[in-house]
């Protein structure tokens, strides 16, 4: 699960099982027993991991796109990603905030337990724009009840429905940009954009261990090739299309092009180059894929998950990724993400103040 331990940071990875979802073109698994992860990497040389840092100012297009730590009462401490739909709510993964693996949310009113959000839309010590702000609330959808577990009657390994709200305690910075979710379904071929703080490497060497970090944040591109439909309908086709799949294009050391999803899947999709196409990793769950609309940036899909293609070494050339597109979950997003009643009360005073003072100036 791409929830990235900072206790385990030395660690490459987490396994966290297997795939058996279904495309809802052909009803079959696309990982097929591969083991999964729940990053942002480049590609070869001359590319490198710093290549693809984003600077943390109020002008980068990702200034809302912010990392996330999950702490327990029992030590443990997470690094996730997520990004900003509007000034009080953030979208990640179900998964990051999943307190036993059963879809269960974390308990922030335990002592010792909570969620904050880290902001990176200014360099500046003691900026506003790098605010960490403490959640009031979280939710995860209904449909997720843990990383792979399906729904009752379905077999297999779901990774459907991994999405989670996080309610912050004051409002975001105003520096930080806030996205639209982008207004319709989305098909394979498109172009997503790949935001995160998670673990990072090269397509030849993999991951390097210990590289999350809560201010480093980097960005990267890759084309949406293969899609599942919906777990609660059995995958059958003409359901919703509810999880996106990449694969992680390149040409190795030796001079071979490695396409895994060509090679196993007879899906032989564009290849962005060298130094565009990128992969996911530890750290990265939750964050957004992003699609450009008119010149700006829209939230289409949040990334949740990686898994070996059948090459080496873990997080190179290959390896697979995926998550969660965000169009079938706009309902319970609008209907989750919404401002508390006394911020519309505040919000209330603050027009009828404003009115007053525009009587007065005339």
């Amino acid at each position: 699960m791409l929830k990235k331990s900072l206790k385990k940071v030395a660690a490459a990875s987490m396994l966290v099982g297997l795939v058996v979802g279904a495309m809802s073109s052909a009803q079959a698994s696309i990982t097929n027993g591969r083991s999964i992860d729940a990053l942002v990497t480049s590609g070869s040389a001359p590319d490198t991991p710093a290549a693809r840092v984003d600077a943390n100012t109020a002008a980068s297009p990702f200034s809302g796109v912010v990392s996330i730590n999950i702490r327990y009462s029992n030590g443990d401490s997470f690094i996730c990603s997520g990004a900003l739909i509007d000034p009080w709510h953030v979208v990640s993964a179900g998964h990051c905030v999943d307190s036993d693996g059963g879809g269960h949310v974390i308990d922030i009113n335990q002592p010792g337990n909570d969620v904050r959000v880290v902001f990176n839309a200014s360099t500046l010590v003691g900026s506003p724009g790098r605010a960490i702000i403490t959640a009031t609330k979280v939710d995860i959808n209904p449909g997720y009840a843990g990383f792979g577990n399906c729904p009752v009657g379905v077999s297999g390994f779901c990774v459907n429905d991994d999405v989670a709200i996080i309610r912050l305690g004051t409002a975001a910075p105003t520096d930080a940009k806030t996205y639209k979710l982008y207004g319709a379904a989305v098909g394979e071929g498109t172009v997503f954009t790949m935001v995160g703080y998670g673990t990072t490497g090269d397509g030849w060497d993999g991951y390097v261990a210990g590289s999350a970090a809560f201010r480093t944040k980097r960005m990267g591109r890759n084309v949406y090739d293969l899609t599942d439909a919906d777990d609660e309908a059995n995958f059958a086709p003409g359901s919703a299309r509810e999880v996106w799949y990449a694969d992680f294009d390149g040409i190795g050391r030796d001079g071979t092009v490695i396409d895994s999803f060509c090679d196993f899947f007879g899906v032989c999709g564009t290849t962005l180059g060298n130094t565009v196409e990128s992969n996911i990793g530890g750290g990265d769950s939750g964050g957004p894929s992003f699609v450009m609309v008119d010149g700006e940036y829209q939230l289409v899909a949040n990334n949740t998950f990686g898994f070996a293609g059948g090459y080496s070494p873990r997080g190179g050339f290959g390896d697979g990724m995926g998550g969660i597109l965000l169009d079938p979950y706009r309902a319970w997003i609008d209907a989750t993400a919404v401002p508390e009643p006394g911020s519309l009360a505040l919000l209330g005073l603050g027009l009828t103040g404003l009115a007053a003072f525009r009587r007065r100036r005339s």
